[in-house]
This record gives structure tokens, sequence and C-alpha cells, in this order.
């Protein structure tokens, strides 16, 4: 497919299977040669394996026509191709999410490239110039020329407007990137250069990728920063664009979870069905059928995790239970603690109606009772996004189901009348990112709402609720209580008239429409707290007197004795 776009041509191939799903985008930089017109780039499409790449997996490719050669261009072309054409790649399966009129959804943590010879040395100069861009890069027979943009501060091109204290430079920011040149020394200064903004020390260690050998200089931090340097003769064989794919670009992401994202490791659909980590199930609820992923805390046998409360983690529009399961971290507390089940529902066309699915929940908790003997009177609902907004909807449209909410990143959603009504309590942890367009002016009426129903006497000023208590990362979210970015934390606290909290407003600073692990811990431990005795309408608090993770610690112990 051609595309204009800013007086240049692009060549793109939207794949058939592409509908739902978050997409990936690929940017694939020819070289020179193969890049100077829309038909050659076409041939080097199919030539090189990644047209056939991008339609078996259901992505996006994306050619750059760069007639005057790569050097004529600027290191931040893909950036500015992705900003301007995002979401211009309609549907060609007929499939599209809600809301997306026909469109595409190009995901800024699903962007990939990999250059060749001058395409390559081009692709390593935006990898410096713009490193948070991509999720992961692969040079094939070309190597960085310019690394002078390092010293520049980074785009921060997921939040736009960074408190006055992120100074991030952009060599300082962790990539992800394979280097395949022909000697060693061609990728030394690249080595030293990333090596350094990834914190990777030592000698690296050999690996084989399908039949290609590699030293492998890992982050410290055991995420997927990470430099892999191949020798000998590569070319844009099918053969290795399908390792690129299948051994790098489908085991990272860069999660939206800051100014410049976070890379981490990330499985493929098949790869994750295959994991024993989780266990399918399935209910019907309304003549559909609604698949959920079961984690048992790690070290814990179903019958050992008998009694335990429930976390529900629902996911977003367009993120699929299999993507969403590991992002936000539950599944990491749970092991952690072996406090609790956790269940990550999936939903018809990856979003969420209350009138279509909010009647579901009741189905899985049955079964998650009679398979696992769940504790009913401590199921949590937490959801992210539409996740968060069916949280709020479903919550309060079945609270004898649930004994706390936490709602993140929320769009507008109604409280069920009949929940204000009713007398029911709900204890409620609310988050919402200092820079998300889509919740950022949604939290009031939903304070306003439990509030009341949880008896906090609240006084109300001109610039809002007066809270009871602040917490903050001097304060609560501290690194002795297990939490590793504390500082992005202002919690509001709301108590009731025996000064137990009983709603908390959470803005997370420098947060665009995402999340990161600390939330997650944060949620449980508000959210532990509080029993639903006989599914009635009051909520009890359960007495808690050590912090989460000694608790919880001493727990997990006992349960493996």
């Amino acid at each position: 497919m051609r595309i204009a776009w800013e007086g240049r041509e692009l060549y793109c191939h939207i794949s058939t299977k592409a509908g739902f799903d978050p997409v990936k985008t690929l940017y694939v930089c020819a070289p020179g040669a193969d890049a100077a017109s829309y038909e050659a780039a076409a041939r080097f499409a199919q030539a090189s394996g990644w047209r056939e790449i991008a339609e078996q997996d259901g992505a996006v490719l994306v050619l750059p026509i760069v007639p005057h050669g790569w050097r004529a261009e600027d290191a931040g072309l893909l950036m500015e191709i992705y900003r301007g054409t995002r979401g211009s790649f309609p549907t060609q399966s007929g499939k599209s999410l809600y809301g997306r009129g026909g469109y595409l959804w190009c995901w800024e943590t699903l962007i990939y490239a990999v250059g060749y010879e001058d395409g390559a040395s081009f692709l390593g100069d935006a990898s410096a110039a713009c490193p948070s861009f991509f999720a992961a890069a692969a040079l094939v027979g070309g190597v960085p020329q310019d690394y002078t943009p390092g010293e520049r501060p980074s785009s921060h091109w997921l939040v736009e407007n960074v408190s006055a204290d992120y100074k991030t430079l952009n060599r300082e920011l962790p990539v992800c990137l394979w280097l395949m040149v022909r000697e060693r020394q061609e990728a030394d200064a690249a080595v030293r250069y990333f090596n350094w903004s990834n914190g990777a020390q030592g000698p690296g260690c050999e690996e084989m990728f399908d039949d290609i050998s590699a030293t492998v200089y890992r982050a410290p931090d055991g995420g997927a920063a990470q430099v892999r340097i191949s020798t000998g003769t590569f070319g844009p064989e099918p053969a290795l664009a399908r390792t690129v794919f299948s051994q790098l670009f489908e085991r990272v992401i860069r999660w939206k979870n800051g100014p410049d994202g976070k890379l981490a490791p990330f499985m493929s659909r098949a790869d994750f069905y295959a994991s024993p980590r989780f266990a399918l199930d399935s209910v019907v609820y309304g003549g559909r059928s609604y698949g959920f992923f079961v984690h048992v805390p790690e070290g814990l046998t179903a019958e050992q995790a008998r009694g335990l409360p429930l976390v529900f983690s629902v996911h977003g529009r367009g993120e699929p239970a299999w993507m969403f399961a590991e992002k936000n971290g539950w599944d990491r507390l749970a092991d952690e603690t072996g406090a609790f089940l956790l269940a990550v529902p999936d939903s018809p066309e990856n979003i969420w109606f209350l009138e279509r699915d909010g009647g579901v929940f009741a189905r899985m908790i049955d079964r998650l009772h009679s398979r696992y003997g769940i504790d009913r009177e401590r199921v949590y609902l937490t959801g992210f996004s539409n996740g968060g907004m069916m949280t709020r909807e479903a919550g309060t449209r079945y609270p004898q189901l649930f004994a706390a909410l936490s709602p993140w990143n929320a769009p507008p959603a109604e409280t069920w009348p009949g929940f204000a009504e009713g007398g029911w309590q709900m204890p409620c942890f609310i988050y919402l990112g200092d820079n998300d367009p889509v919740a950022r002016g949604t939290e009031e009426p939903l304070l306003e709402q439990m509030l009341r129903a949880n008896c906090c006497a609240a006084v109300r000023t001109a610039g809002g609720f007066v809270p009871d208590a602040i917490y903050n990362g001097e304060n609560h979210y501290t690194a002795a209580r297990g939490y590793t970015e504390g500082e992005r934390f202002g919690t509001a606290v709301y108590r009731d008239a025996q000064g137990v909290p009983r709603v908390c407003v959470t803005v997370m600073k420098n947060m665009p429409h995402g999340a990161i692990h600390d939330e997650s811990r944060a949620a449980w431990e508000f959210m532990r707290r509080y029993r639903r005795p006989g599914n009635g309408k009051a909520v009890e608090t359960v007495p808690h007197t050590e912090s989460t993770e000694t608790e919880c610690a001493k727990q997990k112990e006992e349960r493996l004795k």
C-alpha cells in the first residue's frame, strides 16, 4: 500500500489479521538503493521476509522512501512518521476496536525497527537520538555514526508536561538492541555507549537465538534492556527476519508508564498460552463465553491456596487479558505475599460494557469458589482504563460481590443509582496519572459518592474535599515498605469516624495513561483490610498490625508447612 505523508511516500503493509488486539508497528530501514523508490521498497519488503511476518502477526509494516539517501534524513524521522500516521491505517479484516472508527490501534508500547547497511547506521543514530521510541531495534550490517544526541534531554514523548525535576538525558535511557556486524570491532563504540546507558557491566554471556550466536550484555536489574552482538555475514534473508522477530521483537515491550516508558520482558500470545504460570478457565454468561486466567501464588498448590481472598484485575480497552495479566505486577505480588488468588478476565472484542458483561463476575466467583475455595467475603475488584470504568460500574451495580474497589485511570463512568440509595459501604482506592488525558478530572464525582457511602465526613472547599492525611514517598511509600518508585505517589486519604482509611485518591507523578507495579502493592495494602460479612451492605475491617510483606510472608510460610 502506498501512503503519502508530509510530501513523501511510504510503503506500508496492513495485515489482514489485524483487528481487535493492539497492533505492532514494524519499521524497516532498507539499504539506500532499496529505499530510493516505492517499487524498490515493495520488492525489499517481500524479499526480506518482513511483509510475510507483518501479515502473520497482525502488524503494520512501514518502509520509508528516502530518494536522497539515509544521510539526508533527520534521526527523528521514524518518530515523526509514527506520530503522523499511527491513526490512519484502516482495518483490512473488517474488525476494529470499538470507538476506533474502522482504524487500527498502533500502540506506543509496540514499536520495533530493523535497519540494513546504511539504513542500519541511520537506525543506530535514531536509537541514540530517540532511545525511548523503540521497544527494540536490530541493526544489520551498520552501526551508529553519531552519539552526540545522547547529551540532549530526552524527548519524554509519552508525557508532554514533565515535572521540573525530570532531567533525564538520552544517554541515560535503557535500550534493547541487536547489532549484527562482520567484525566485532565495528561495534565496539556502540557497545560501550549503550552498555553505559543500560548500566551493563562485565564481559557478557554467549547465547544462541535460533542458529545465530550472540554476546549479550544485560542490564543488572534483570529486565529487558540489553545489547546483543553477533558477528558474521548477514543480509536481508527471510530466515534472519524471522529470528529477529521471534527472538527479539516478540520478547520485549516498552510500557507506557512514564515520560520515556519502561522496557520489560514480554511473552507472545503463543508463549503466554503455553506457560503454566496462568491457568485458563471460562464461564458462559448471556450466551457468550468469557475466558479468564487464574494465577495461584508461586510455591502454593491449589489445595494450599484454599481460603485465600480473590483479586480481579480487569484489562482496558483494546488490551486482551494475555497482554495485561503481567503488566501491573499483580502476579508478582501474589507470589511475594502468597496472600491472594489472581483472576484476569477477558472481554469480547477487548471492550467492557456493564449491561453486556457486568453479571459475569458472579459466575466467575462461583467457579473460583468451587475450584479453589476462595474467601467469598474478601473479593476485590480492580481494573485499568476501560477496566477501571468496569470496576466503578460493576462494583456499584453488584456491591454484594466485592469488599473493596480500586479503579485505575478510568474514563468517566456512572455509579449505579441503587448503590447510593441502598446504604452500601464500599472502600475505594482511586488512581489517575497527572498527565493522563483519559482520567484527569473524572475522580471528583466518584470521590463524592464514595465518601458518602463510607461515612467519611470530609469538608468540601473551593479546592475540593479536604483529606485527613496525605501519603507520599517520604511518609508511606518507602523502600522499607517494598516500594521502588514511591516518590511518584501522592495520596489523599479520607477516614471514617473510627479513623480507618476508607477512600483514597492517588495521583501518580509523570504518569500518562499507564501504571507501575508499585500501584498494585498500594492497592492491595488498602483493599486487604476489608471484608464483606455475609455479602451484606456493611464492610468490616480485617485486623492487620504488620506491614504487608512481613505479615503475608508469615502467612505464606504457614500455608507451605
